[in-house]
């Protein structure tokens, strides 16, 4: 929920793009890669920083080979769940990194349903806070067309080394209560998503301070200022005005780090603390929002106050 509501998250397990030469580990450590069971291939380093990848090229393999570099004592994944991963991504072929998260500082988030089925291989099965390393084979990968743009030919074996990070529920998750009837109230569509507020009778002229209510209580950990929250939410004028902007409209979550003042005000404010699973209403004065300019490119008005649902469905 950045001020401009604009996520870019990679889309390389989607589309690849090219990168640099491989990086040294993130913590400077001089190490020396161990061999893994794909052949050609050694990795080095913990995770969380930059893998030190050797490859012996040519690396070819003609099934999908995946092997566990340090496992993790997080939740396991399954098909279909949304994960954030960082990963680093070489071409058999000729060593070459062309791809890599880590460089860019932002891990990716995804579907493990829509991605090549090869790094669907490497990360369903596994639980948060491992690191794996697959030898990804070309049918698994992108297949007799490659992906000319990024150097890829259509026998090309991929390795990519992946942390991961976190796993994302769908939706919040948790013990529900009842919005107050002072408030709009959140409107739901067939699959039970959030769409917008409607007003009532009942409903209350915009508050003068932040109001944040929990209408689901998650059971994770504990937001905590400067982590990054993957989120699905909606944000309208209060009390009915305009939907000026909708994460699940888009079809994909929103992540930004929170409390550092990277979002407006009353998403820090009132966010921090919060729990993995919860979906907060939060009201949010001018002040609270986008201030004495608001934010005119989304037809937000200085004197506009905002009503969002969010739904927290990660921090990593």
């Amino acid at each position: 929920m950045r001020t401009s509501f604009v996520l870019s998250l990679s889309a390389l397990l989607l589309l690849v793009s090219c990168g640099d030469e491989p990086s040294s580990n993130a913590d400077g450590a001089d190490e020396t890669p161990v061999a893994t069971s794909i052949a050609g291939v050694s990795v080095s380093g913990e995770f969380g920083a930059t893998p030190d990848v050797s490859i012996d090229s040519p690396v070819s393999v003609e099934q999908t080979t995946v092997e566990t570099l340090s496992e993790g004592d997080g939740d396991e994944i399954a098909k279909g769940d949304t994960v954030i991963v960082d990963y680093v991504g070489l071409l058999g072929r000729t060593g070459d990194q062309f791809d890599s998260s880590y460089d860019r500082g932002q891990p990716a988030t995804f579907d493990t349903t829509g991605v090549l089925p090869g790094i669907s291989q490497a990360v369903e099965g596994q639980t948060v806070g491992s690191r794996v390393v697959v030898g990804v084979a070309p049918a698994d990968g992108f297949g007799a067309q490659g992906q000319p743009d990024a150097g890829i030919e259509g026998d090309d074996t991929l390795v990519f080394v992946i942390d991961v990070v976190a796993r994302a529920l769908p939706e919040a998750a948790g013990e529900k209560q009842d919005l107050p009837p002072s408030l709009p109230q959140l409107q739901l569509d067939d699959n039970g998503q959030p769409t917008k507020f409607a007003t009532t009778k009942q409903v209350e002229d915009a508050p003068d301070t932040l109001q944040a209510e929990v209408v689901v209580t998650g059971d994770g950990p504990e937001v905590e200022t400067g982590q990054t929250l993957l989120a699905h939410y909606v944000g309208q004028i209060y009390p009915d005005g305009s939907v000026f902007d909708s994460s699940w409209a888009d079809g994909a979550p929103a992540s930004f780090p929170i409390g550092v003042g990277q979002v407006i005000p009353c998403w820090d404010n009132a966010l921090v603390g919060q729990t993995v699973g919860s979906r907060v209403i939060l009201v949010c004065p001018p002040e609270e929002g986008y201030g004495e300019t608001g934010n005119p490119q989304i037809g937000v008005k200085p004197t506009d106050t905002l009503i969002f649902s969010v739904d927290i469905l990660a921090v990593y």
